[in-house]
């Protein structure tokens, strides 16, 4: 007895059957088995007249038929139990559901069918010239050992795209394979089936009417598993072919691991924790979590962070809302809600962030700030962490600092993601020099730290002592020396810049110019011949110049030690494997530009609008990249800073000179198919005149 069999008997409801006559269901062939959701579900074959078969049943039920099609052979062992041998009709059974062909690939008027290419996928690849045989014998030495399907291994490893792959195999099958568009709307009908019978049947569900459930699936599926399908959905399964890669990406997109384990432990915590308001209560219990490091709290708390580092968060924020707490991630820019922290354990959740970071947990009522540091996957991670006090609560913000990375690496590259070659050249000019100031500008989170750690690798050698200032260490970098600023033991930017200049240096990366003594102590050291990185808020490369001369430095100083200054932004970036194609309307171009050139140019080009895949989380983008205004110092510009121009002047002499400004960069990601024109008024603003 098969299982779909064993299934069905053991839910048939006896009830159902007593008001059924045994006679017409042998004639008709068909069982009755229960009511769900207001449809009475009904075992049939081929052979199995539906139309009658509703027609008898309507007279003693009022709930809406769905048939589930299974074979002659197991719709008389069902009836076997309930009918006599007798009264069942005899009859053959049609062959069941397979996998849909998809049209030959020949002249319109042909009737021959799908050509097939018979052999193995390896060496039809290797006929075709796709893979050679080193690649061949890589793939298939991977694919035994971690039981991945040659195919989606060859692509996993580079050798083939998935569009070679997917052509390969429809000409190897005939059948029909699954189209990235299919993937998209895949989300609405995943859970269709649960997640366990997906798994073991390497099955998911794409898309369905109601009727037809058309299944995307790695291998053809068995004939007891269709009928179970069938059983479950009480719809007619149509199978495609999908890939390995394809789909691993979607369960590991719609049945995260990470999900499941963060689910489970607010589960126990549930169980565990104690139902009271008496704050005594709750502290003895806070108390106690704080004790145990194995304990529900400390593994949500983990999970939190650890979750964070999986899916490359640059920021983790426990806010309280009217309802209880909730955690959000900030990835590539942007927030998004993760999960609710359960409401018995709010102050146990936020005590333990504040005791990993040697915070004070009683005090709730001031800013605090603090740092931790944890081991995970082989890598050490440090974290800075503030709490606010928010509506009588307590906010917490933690910033994920990336793992410590060596400087000795041989590739001294200065890397600007999403800069053209001539911007990178005049950063190297401007590095060259053996002393002045060079500034990155740009609000928080633009990228502005990491583009001066891509510039001191470029720097460091064993010749030259490299030195900073920071507040925090954001990347520890191996040969180069860190310092912490730590305003308690009165370690300020400006304290540490005068000892650092009796330190023999002849690098200096200040972490942010703040104030002007800081300022004068950089122009100081520029002047002595010292090479100063540093970085300041402002909004343009221009406006920097006038933020220096407002903060109280003398223009004729800025003008001989400014080098140049790179202001920058983050866009996120388009997901290549499903952003979509179109032309823009003339307001949209307007939001980017108002030069008239410019519109008819971005009108007449194609350009790309966020979709949403499986590969992308739905999102649209995948990673960002950067817009620069690479403004170097030249003469023009020195007179002009003299003379106490406005940036405005200063702007316009620097684009006269070849500067792309912010708002002209990003336009020409859009023109490349980079970003958006929506990522260029979210991050820039609208164009102005």
């Amino acid at each position: 007895m098969n299982a779909l069999i064993l299934r069905l008997k053991n839910s048939i409801d006896k009830k159902i059957l007593e008001s059924v006559d045994k006679n017409l269901m042998g004639l008709h062939l068909f069982v009755p088995i229960s009511v769900k959701d207001n449809f009475l579900f009904v075992a049939v074959s081929k052979a199995s007249n539906k139309d009658e078969v509703n027609a008898i049943l309507k007279k003693s039920f009022t709930q809406s038929i769905k048939f589930m099609l299974v074979g002659e052979d197991d719709l008389r062992e069902l009836l076997a139990d309930f009918v006599p041998a007798e009264s069942i009709k005899a009859s053959a059974e049609a062959p069941a559901t397979s996998l849909t062909a998809s049209p030959a690939k020949s002249t319109p008027n042909s009737t021959e069918k799908p050509k097939v290419e018979h052999g193995k996928l390896g060496e039809i690849l290797l006929a075709k010239g796709l893979v050679s045989e080193v690649q061949l014998m890589k793939a298939l030495a991977e694919s035994k050992r971690t039981g991945v399907p040659i195919g989606s291994m060859l692509f996993e490893l580079g050798s083939i795209s998935l569009e070679q792959l997917k052509d390969v195999l429809h000409d190897q099958t005939g059948y029909e394979l699954v189209s990235a568009d299919q993937l998209v709307e895949q989300k609405k009908f995943v859970n269709i089936l649960p997640e366990d019978f997906i798994k073991a049947n390497s099955v998911i569900p794409i898309s369905s009417d109601g009727k037809t459930l058309v299944l995307g699936v790695v291998k053809p599926l068995k004939m007891d598993v269709l009928k179970e399908i069938i059983y479950l959905t009480g719809q007619n399964p149509k199978q495609i072919l999908m890939t390995h890669y394809e789909f691993k990406t979607a369960v590991n997109t719609f049945f995260s691991e990470q999900k499941r384990q963060t689910d489970e432990i607010i589960e126990q915590i549930k169980e565990e924790t104690v139902d009271s308001e008496d704050e005594a209560t709750l502290w003895e219990q806070v108390d106690a979590e704080l004790q145990d490091s194995t304990g529900s709290v400390a593994k949500f708390v983990n999970q939190i962070i650890t979750n964070g580092i999986d899916n490359k968060v640059s920021d983790i924020h426990i806010e309280p809302r009217l309802s209880g707490y909730i955690v959000r991630y900030r990835k590539d820019g942007m927030l998004q809600k993760v999960l609710d922290v359960p409401a018995k354990v709010e102050t146990s959740v936020i005590a333990r962030f504040k005791v990993m970071a040697r915070m004070n947990i009683a005090e709730n009522r001031r800013p605090q700030d603090g740092t931790f540091s944890i081991s995970y996957n082989g890598c050490s991670y440090d974290f800075r962490i503030n709490t606010l006090p928010v509506s009588g609560k307590e906010k917490v913000c933690i910033r994920i600092l990336a793992p410590a990375v060596s400087l000795a690496s041989n590739d001294k590259e200065i890397k600007l993601v999403g800069a053209v070659e001539a911007d990178i050249q005049k950063v190297k000019q401007m590095v060259s020099c053996p002393n002045g100031i060079i500034l990155t500008s740009g609000p928080t989170g633009s990228g502005k730290t990491t583009t001066l750690y891509s510039v001191l690798k470029s720097l460091n050698d064993e010749s030259v002592n490299i030195t900073t200032i920071e507040d925090p260490i954001e990347i520890k970098l191996e040969g180069i020396n860190q310092s912490q600023i730590n305003a308690k033991a009165g370690i300020t930017f400006a304290s540490c810049m005068r000892a650092i200049l009796r330190q023999d240096p002849d690098i200096i990366l200040v972490g942010e110019i703040r104030d002007y003594e800081t300022l004068e102590i950089a122009i100081s050291a520029a002047l002595t011949g010292h090479l100063v990185l540093s970085t300041v808020h402002t909004n343009s490369a221009a406006a920097t110049v006038t933020r220096l001369i407002e903060m109280g430095a003398k223009d004729y100083l800025v003008s001989s030690t400014l080098s140049g200054v790179i202001a920058q932004r983050l866009v996120r970036r388009l997901c290549d494997d499903c952003k979509e194609e179109y032309h823009c309307t003339r307001e949209e171009a307007m939001l980017v530009t108002h030069d008239e050139e410019e519109i008819k140019k971005i009108m007449a080009t194609p350009i790309y609008r966020a979709k949403g895949c499986n590969k992308c989380g739905f999102q649209g983008y995948k990673g960002r990249l950067g817009v620069y205004e690479i403004m170097q110092i030249t003469k023009e510009i020195k007179k002009l800073i003299a003379q106490g121009a406005h940036d405005l002047e200063i702007e316009e002499s620097a684009v006269s000179n070849g500067m792309t400004t912010l708002n002209k960069c990003c336009f020409n990601h859009i023109l490349k198919g980079w970003t958006t024109i929506d990522e260029f008024v979210r991050v820039l603003g609208m164009a102005g005149e």
